[in-house]
């Protein structure tokens, strides 16, 4: 099997997927720790905003249907649950149906409950993982010039 994979190190392309991921590593952890940051304080800022107000017998979440089944589970109740809901934020997968029921059961002021979720969107997917993306975009393009160099 170790054969087999030094094979594939001399299929050119699959020589530069290799030598990028190597020389991303030490990068991606220190961009790695600065989304873990911004994860943590609006987690902790989430748990002190929204804790306890998503559960799965809420009447406002029941009678909404545009609200799915599960989503119930995308609380800030406690802090592991926290980081499971940012995730689905951080990734843009069903933001606003996610933003619209913490509106909906908050009730209070809706704009100080979407300006909590607009910064999270703008530090960690417009900052975040655009810069994370370019930075592994530009790592590839390197590694793929040096390669043509030596041959």
């Amino acid at each position: 099997m170790i054969k087999l994979l030094a094979l594939f190190y001399e299929i050119r392309v699959t020589r530069i997927i290799v030598e990028t991921i190597r020389n991303l590593l030490k990068p991606m952890l220190n961009l790695c720790g600065v989304l873990f940051v911004i994860f943590y304080i609006f987690a902790v800022l989430g748990m002190f905003l929204f804790g306890g107000l998503i559960t799965k017998n809420n009447e406002i979440i029941q009678d909404n249907s545009s609200i799915p089944d599960n989503y119930h589970l995308l609380n800030f109740n406690d802090f592991p649950s926290a980081i499971m809901t940012m995730f689905p934020l951080m990734v843009v997968n069903n933001w606003m149906v996610i933003v619209d029921m913490y509106v909906a059961v908050y009730g209070k002021s809706s704009i100080s409950v979407r300006f909590f979720f607009y910064i999270f969107y703008y530090l960690a997917v417009i900052i975040g993982i655009n810069i994370t993306v370019a930075f592994i975009i530009d790592m590839y393009s390197s590694v793929e010039r040096l390669d043509k160099e030596r041959t």
